[in-house]
């Protein structure tokens, strides 16, 4: 016999589970955002890099970065996992070694996006070393070496390969590469892309201008091409470490409202950015804006944008998170 309490009862444990289905990780201490853009870095790296430079502890990018310099903000802004970019302007396996190695180690990171140099002849050996680890999800590109890639019969075999095994390839690129990530996306039709940080986008006096528009709008055509959402206080056109970009969500609408029109909420993907974005403003900001964003356009796109469309492109496991 049906208690008073039983209808009470099961419309709670109906709103628990659509809750559960919004934020599939509420169960796992309430993080469910997933953050596939930051940047981590080893001490060999850094004297490298800061050889015969005078040391600034403002730049993120010139010290050493581990992920226990993230935790506290992946705890406080409800962040299960964050995918690794490479911050490297070598070709340096032992770099990758070592972020590779923080991954196995560290509960909050659940994949990288390596560095490597698809013409060089021992890329498929050390492509292959990293793959076993169960960590590697891809390669970034910069700018005019996604040119000469396309240009390389080695390469391309690299790149063919890539695409059979299901990497993902970034691309930090701005608009007037549009054409580049055009061909790729035309002549790798299986391979997924994801331009980061909105093709790097910059305001000026809150506008943006037509050769970046028109540069989303092409690359949108192309359903294996992802618009990464990431980096959003650098839009803004403020000096880095001296002037605090705006906060309010309004001001980027210029940005956001074109990727999301031409991509779509299956092919848009939130990012932070960190710790370059903290260059800018506060990282909360970052997570804040975009959620806000998102939220406007759908629930679905906001459960999508900061969580699920970043799992699916990346192919980051089930096991890979915390």
């Amino acid at each position: 016999m049906k208690t008073p309490y039983f209808p009470m009862f099961r419309r709670l444990c109906c709103s628990l589970a659509a809750l559960l289905l919004l934020f599939p990780s509420l169960g796992s201490g309430g993080h469910w955002i997933i953050d596939p853009h930051t940047h981590f870095k080893g001490e060999a790296q850094i004297a490298v890099e800061q050889e015969g430079k005078a040391p600034d502890s403002r730049n993120s990018l010139a010290r050493v970065v581990t992920p226990d310099d993230y935790r506290a903000l992946a705890e406080r802004l409800e962040i299960q996992s964050t995918l690794v970019v490479e911050a490297v302007d070598q070709d340096r396996p032992d770099f990758n070694d070592w972020v590779l190695s923080e991954g196995k180690a560290s509960d909050l990171v659940c994949g990288y996006i390596a560095r490597g140099d698809l013409n060089s002849d021992d890329f498929l050996m050390h492509y292959e070393r990293y793959q076993k680890t169960g960590y590697l999800n891809g390669y970034r590109f910069r700018r005019e070496e996604l040119n000469g890639y396309l240009s390389s019969e080695t390469a391309r075999a690299h790149l063919s390969r890539l695409e059979r095994d299901g990497m993902v390839i970034d691309l930090l690129v701005d608009p007037s590469h549009a054409p580049d990530v055009i061909q790729l996306a035309r002549e790798y039709p299986k391979l997924s892309i994801v331009i980061n940080h909105c093709f790097r986008a910059r305001m000026v006096d809150g506008s943006i201008d037509d050769e970046w528009k028109e540069a989303v709008a092409a690359c949108a055509g192309f359903p294996n091409v992802f618009m990464k959402i990431s980096s959003i206080l650098n839009f803004a056109g403020t000096k880095p470490f001296t002037e605090t970009a705006p906060g309010e969500m309004a001001y980027y609408l210029p940005v956001l409202k074109p990727c999301f029109d031409a991509f779509g909420e299956d092919r848009v993907i939130f990012a932070t950015n960190w710790g370059v974005s903290a260059h800018y403003g506060e990282v909360d900001d970052v997570v804040r804006i975009v959620s806000e964003f998102l939220k406007t356009q759908s629930e679905s796109a906001l459960r999508k944008g900061m969580r699920e469309n970043a799992l699916r492109v990346y192919g980051i496991p089930e096991k890979n998170l915390r």
